[in-house]
């Protein structure tokens, strides 16, 4: 046995993790005071740093796990970008994006050099100080205004600033190494890195649509797949002579659309983040802070009094500057400041690789750090009181919101269960609604031992909802009937949507979907959702082509259902067209207006109704999934061809995936 060497700084691992875990621990319990855990975990540094009290030393170890936390957080705000908002509102987030970048970074370069800092040093300066993070983006969530015009053209800007930001630190970066390029070699290496993007930005989603399509890997090789991407990005990046962390957010871009927010993928990436790499990136960017310049040095306090005064002079005006172009209150005016002023992740990273390559000294170091405690403390705050003075202005010029709705889940069959629950989590209500998830069973004399095999099938259902961070209510129906038992607990369970699998079966025995589909269509008025399970990943879609037929829009449960494809589609950031006879197209158009889905649409005709396989043969790829709206027999809307496409949908699937069974 070995003593324990109680020595400061400490060098035991157990000893280290221990106290990183305690930290963690504490963080979230400072959160009643409105601290943000980022700059609780700085000062955690800062304080247990080896320019404090030396609790813990910034070794090889630490500086691994942050330089991976590094890239890990990069790759992250490349992922959680919103690109379906940034297309909805690309002209006001590029207005406002050059706006809230042109503004601190001239700026900050004209206060770097005020600072007495070379010109490369006071254009990164610059940049540091025009990029943002969206740290109170939870906030909006919470408060339910995340798509309002406000806040998307905020997240629009983000896309546009953190680019330019980084872009700025890539050039600045590779010229100041020992060695670095001149003029045309700088010249050379963006063209160099402008080639890469766009091979990393086209190859990896077709890579990812590829491994998710045709290896149907486990949710373990998933995370794998993804975090070896991001890896291999950030080490292309860096065998060209520039920064590894522009590659991990190029990848984020890369991977936006194949990793769905509300998807269990996303949750185990932002938890495996969140618990492990991002704070040790905080811990050992706060230890390179150095507390005695704050009390030695005058200038510290200047260049940190400078750099705050200025990121938040410009992002207000940068704010205020908009308002007129394009219609914002002052309310709104406020909220685009508190969303744009907190500086995190991307102002972190350019001034840690700065200082690194020797364009920043200490003193700015500390200023950064000093700034980022500030903004990240103004911005929430700033963001909660507009956000409730838009609340409340919304719900007094806003009808009351219709009761939200329910979603029941049907599964039976366990190896495609998680492509069901996977649907499900696209097409639910809210964010933070549950799921009703059940399975029938047969009575008998094997009851006891069939309820027993439902049970250990809805506890799958739970997990993988609970991967998702969703909550999952589930259920046993003990009864032969399967159709009656479905149509019962949806009418038990006050559901609105019944959600249920089919195998594509073409039986000529079969009417519709299937005897158990149609059977429920004739005794719940609950919408049916049928989804069909491995005809695509659903992170594989691109575009979502719903047929929609003549009159539908006239029946009761249309708004819902193209509720329902929205929020898939949304989900999913796939673009929504909706195909119909061309006679009926204006008609259409008139009732999604009608909707207010607070996205746009594209409404394509055909000919006759007739003409839809024949279109949909004709236009649809790999990309596409295939949507088909239909109505009860006798309805306004009904007519024979429906009970005819889902035998030719089959058959255009398996032209369409040739791998699939």
């Amino acid at each position: 046995m070995s003593a324990f060497a109680w020595s400061l700084p400490l060098h035991e691992p157990v000893a280290i993790f221990c106290v990183v875990l305690l930290v963690l621990l504490a963080a979230p319990l400072l959160a009643r005071l409105h601290v943000p855990a980022s700059v609780v975990l700085l000062v955690a540094g800062v304080v247990l740093g080896p320019h404090a009290t030396g609790v813990l030393d910034r070794d090889e170890t630490m500086v691994l796990l942050g330089t991976v936390g590094l890239l890990y957080i990069m790759f992250l705000a490349g992922l959680e970008i919103d690109l379906f908002e940034f297309s909805r509102h690309r002209s006001r987030s590029l207005g406002f994006g050059l706006a809230t970048f042109l503004l601190p970074q001239a700026l900050g370069t004209a206060a770097g050099r005020a600072l007495g800092l070379p010109w490369p040093g006071a254009v990164l300066l610059g940049s540091v100080l025009a990029s943002h993070t969206l740290l109170a983006y939870p906030i909006v969530q919470r408060l339910g205004l995340q798509k309002t015009s406000t806040v998307t053209t905020a997240v629009g800007a983000t896309i546009l600033t953190d680019t330019l930001a980084l872009l700025v630190l890539a050039v600045l970066a590779a010229t100041a190494r020992p060695g670095g390029a001149g003029g045309l070699v700088a010249l050379q290496l963006v063209g160099l890195l402008g080639a890469l993007a766009a091979l990393i930005l086209w190859g990896l989603p077709r890579l990812g649509a590829w491994v998710l399509r045709t290896l149907t890997p486990d949710a373990t090789s998933e995370f794998v797949f993804v975090l070896a991407a991001v890896f291999c990005c950030a080490l292309l990046t860096e065998m060209i002579g520039v920064e590894p962390i522009i590659g991990a957010f190029l990848a984020g871009l890369a991977l936006n659309r194949l990793v769905p927010e509300s998807s269990t993928l996303m949750n185990r990436i932002s938890f495996f983040g969140n618990a492990l790499f991002i704070p040790f990136f905080l811990l050992s960017t706060g230890m390179l802070v150095d507390v005695s310049a704050f009390g030695s040095s005058g200038r510290t306090w200047l260049v940190a009094g400078a750099m705050t005064a200025t990121v938040m002079a410009m992002k207000a005006a940068a704010a205020w500057a908009m308002r007129p172009a394009f219609g914002f209150s002052a309310v709104e005016a406020r909220m685009l400041f508190g969303l744009t002023v907190p500086q995190a992740a991307a102002t972190l990273a350019a001034a840690l690789v700065g200082y690194e390559v020797g364009l920043f000294d200490g003193t700015i170091l500390n200023g950064t750090i000093a700034m980022v405690a500030v903004t990240c403390l103004v911005g929430p705050w700033v963001v909660e009181r507009a956000g409730v003075r838009m609340q409340v202005q919304q719900s007094s010029s806003e009808a009351p919101p219709a009761t939200e709705a329910r979603l029941l889940v049907s599964v039976a069959n366990p190896h495609t269960l998680a492509q069901i629950m996977d649907v499900a989590l696209l097409a639910r209500a809210g964010e933070h609604a549950p799921l009703y998830v059940t399975t029938v069973v047969p009575g008998g004399a094997d009851q006891a031992a069939h309820v027993a095999r439902g049970e250990r099938l809805l506890t799958q259902a739970v997990v993988h909802a609970a991967g998702a961070a969703v909550t999952a209510v589930p259920f046993v129906r003990v009864e032969h009937n399967v159709a009656r038992a479905l149509a019962r607990a949806a009418a038990e369970q006050r559901v609105s949507t019944l959600l249920m699998g089919w195998d594509g079966s073409m039986a000529p025995e079969r009417v519709l979907f299937g005897s158990i589909p149609d059977r429920v269509l004739h005794e719940s008025p609950a919408m049916v959702l049928i989804a069909r399970p491995g005809a695509q990943p659903g992170a594989t879609v691109k575009r979502l082509v719903v047929a929609v037929p003549p009159l539908a829009e006239l029946e009761p449960g249309f708004g819902e259902a193209l509720r329902v494809v929205w929020r898939m589609a949304r989900r999913l950031s796939a673009s929504l067209v909706l195909v119909t006879p061309v006679s009926y197209l204006a008609a259409l158009r008139k009732a999604v207006a009608g909707l207010r889905l607070g996205a746009p649409t594209t409404e394509e005709g055909v000919g006759r109704w007739r003409d839809l396989m024949p279109f949909l043969e004709a236009t649809l790829g790999p990309g596409d999934g295939i949507v088909l709206v239909t109505a009860r027999q006798g309805s306004l809307a009904w007519r024979a061809s429906l009970e005819r496409l889902p035998r030719r949908y089959t058959v255009l699937t398996r032209r369409l995936y040739p791998g699939l069974t």
